[in-house]
């Protein structure tokens, strides 16, 4: 699942500087060095074959187990109602003897479809990716939502048609890009479920600290719209920052656990700001930025304090990590009159 790209360099240099000229007059006819199409003796001077290319290494996985599709299946069953839902939210459909026929329909459809797409089996990571991808991408679809019907007056406001049109597509689109990466990247399951928890991780705190940032004086109606975006806002943070961790860090499933328990223990640590505001004039939400920086600081410790840890699965983890770009081979390459480097790589 590689594709592979050759990269050359030439660095041009004069066959004068880089070879005497007695060397040079024993080559004969061909007049240079190298593996020119001259008529005379075709010589290395290098005085070996050249380095032959590295192969992309070969998938080593293995396939997926039970619970990652396990969790494909439910998850493309929830989409397959969500869709369903959408069809009826577009068509208008009020009977109930038809509006309940596309989710039921869909969410039998959708994990059939997983079966067949499991055949032959998917390699291990690639259920994960593909149902973090769909979680995430429908999340994404729900926060934008969400600031829009809560910053906008209700004539033109998104209602119900405009979430499950929101989520459908935005599930669609993460699960095509979740399987591109998994295609390309082949990535741990631990690093979906990092992805995925991250995200989480993010609106709850951008949440916070977005609600707690509103004016003073403005009701839950009103301020609203800073929850909103603070929890969009810290949604992609979270994305963008844990993506990038998982390029050269994989956290073991116990590490992610205790990520979670940080983020507990870092809320429940924020708590007691509350009592600072007793008979005091300043609103008492000002106290959600504090404890979203607390439970934020506690994710973070909980990672830190266990970066280190494994798990009874870690040796079915490929070592590989996530990675753009990998140069597998430096050598040189005689060419006419000179010489050059050569470089050979992977990208994706």
């Amino acid at each position: 699942m590689r594709i592979r790209s050759v990269l050359t360099m030439t660095l041009a240099a004069a066959a004068g500087i880089l070879f005497d000229s007695t060397a040079s007059a024993q080559v004969g006819a061909g007049g240079s060095y190298g593996w020119g199409t001259g008529t005379g003796t075709q010589v290395n001077p290098w005085g070996a074959t050249p380095p032959a290319t590295t192969s992309p290494p070969a998938s080593s996985s293995g396939d997926a187990s039970q619970v990652e599709m396990g969790v494909l299946y439910a998850t493309a069953a929830t989409y397959g109602v969500g869709v369903g839902a959408w069809l009826d939210a577009e068509t208008g459909l009020d009977d109930p003897g038809l509006k309940f026929v596309p989710p039921v329909a869909l969410g039998l459809a959708a994990p059939v479809g997983v079966y067949f797409l499991n055949q032959p089996p998917l390699p291990r990571g690639t259920p994960a990716a593909i149902s973090a991808g769909m979680i995430i991408g429908a999340g994404e679809g729900l926060g934008i939502w969400s600031v829009q019907y809560t910053s906008t007056a209700s004539p033109a406001a998104w209602g119900f048609r405009g979430l499950s049109r929101a989520m459908s597509l935005g599930g669609a689109l993460g699960g095509a890009g979740g399987y591109a990466m998994a295609y390309y990247q082949e990535p741990s399951p631990k690093t979906s479920l990092f992805v995925g928890s991250g995200v989480v991780w993010g609106s709850v705190v951008g949440s916070m600290i977005g609600y707690g940032a509103t004016q003073k004086g403005l009701d839950f109606a009103h301020a609203n719209d800073g929850a909103s975006l603070g929890g969009l806002v810290g949604y992609n943070v979270a994305l963008g920052a844990s993506a990038a961790i998982s390029m050269a860090y994989i956290p073991s499933y116990y590490s992610i656990g205790w990520m979670w328990i940080g983020g507990g223990i870092g809320a429940a640590a924020g708590l007691p700001i509350y009592l600072a505001y007793a008979g005091s004039d300043k609103p008492a939400k000002r106290g959600l930025i504090f404890q979203g920086i607390t439970t934020g600081l506690g994710i973070a410790a909980g990672g830190i304090f266990t970066s280190g840890a494994t798990d009874s699965l870690a040796s079915a983890d490929s070592t590989q990590h996530p990675q753009i770009a990998q140069i597998t081979m430096v050598g040189m390459m005689p060419i006419e009159g000179g010489a050059g480097v050569q470089m050979s790589g992977i990208l994706f």
